[in-house]
């Protein structure tokens, strides 16, 4: 069946924030500034997804992003980025998706961060809703002074969805 591809597919970063970050690099205050701002970055774009908002989401990405979905091919920059965020959120029919991150910690540079973290979507499908919980890996890159999502990788911890309810 096409749906478990399409819906690990669908398991993007989903961002909230919990931090552990190295110094160096930067001075501590530029250091605490640039975490502080990634944290905010994160938190917004984790709500936009939430909000299943496939033109805002896409916004955070950076240009030449990468996404690596489970039992997929690779998905490479922000357009085909957008336009897996519309069939998402439109036909494919993604109901809730939710990210919580579990780790964020920030280069020395000040200029690249890893995130990890679990998420959670729902998909309404003619036999119920079906939930997939994951892990993800995600790749911030600060761009022009603004952090960007630059790399996703996921993965399913189910062996298949999970129908809720009929």
């Amino acid at each position: 069946m096409l749906v478990r591809p399409i819906l690990l597919a669908s398991l993007f970063g989903l961002c909230g924030c919990a931090s552990a970050a190295s110094s160096g690099g930067l001075g501590a205050g530029d250091f605490a500034s640039a975490e502080r701002a990634l944290h905010e970055r994160s938190d917004d774009f984790q709500r936009t997804e939430s909000a299943l908002d496939a033109v805002r989401a896409a916004a955070f990405w950076a240009e030449d992003a990468v996404v690596q979905p489970a039992g997929t091919p690779s998905v490479v920059g922000r357009p085909a980025v957008l336009a897996l965020y519309r069939q998402f959120f439109g036909p494919m029919g993604v109901k809730e998706l939710k990210g919580t991150a579990t780790r964020l910690v920030i280069a020395r540079s000040g200029d690249l961060a890893y995130e990890t973290g679990i998420n959670r979507i729902v998909i309404g499908t003619p036999a119920g809703d079906l939930l997939d919980v994951g892990k993800y890996l995600l790749v911030w890159r600060k761009i022009a002074g603004e952090w960007y999502v630059s790399t996703l990788s996921f993965t399913s911890d189910a062996p298949a969805p999970v129908l809720l309810k009929r």
